[in-house]
Order: C-alpha cells, then structure tokens, then sequence
C-alpha cells in the first residue's frame, strides 16, 4: 500500500501531520510512505496542503485523525 503526503514549504500543519504518520508508520513495512513538495505536483491538482493520499486516492486534506487513519489502514489491508 502506498500513503503519499503533499506538503508545502513553512507549513506547520504538514509538518505535524508528517511526524505523525512517520510515527504511525514506521513498524508497518507492508507501507510506503512518500512526501511529495506539492509545488512539484501540479498536475495532480491539489491545492490545499497538507493532502494525503492512500493509493491514488484522495484520503484528507489538513490535520491528521490518527484513530481513523488506523482504521483505514487495516480495512485497506484487509481488503487485499
């Protein structure tokens, strides 16, 4: 599964939201996190960051909510 997160430069909001899913992530080996500069990502049309992304799907905009992150994480998984 991949969970890519599109910051922007002097972003405290996608500052917290990437050490948070760092955290989140870092026993979780069947993940690949990716951090992407949204400014190199225009073409994706996002416009709002911090954005993240599971899959090739948008999952939220702003602020993390670590519990539902979680559970989607596992029903994503358990899906495959």
């Amino acid at each position: 599964m991949d969970i890519t997160l599109f910051v922007t430069d002097n972003c405290l909001s996608c500052r917290r939201v990437e050490s948070q899913l760092r955290n989140l992530l870092k026993d979780r080996n069947n993940i690949n996190f990716l951090v992407e500069d949204i400014k190199k990502i225009n073409s994706a049309g996002i416009i709002i960051a911090p954005a993240i992304f599971i899959g090739d799907e948008l999952y939220a905009y702003g602020d993390l909510d670590e519990e539902k992150i979680l559970k989607r994480i596992k029903l994503v998984r358990s899906a495959i």
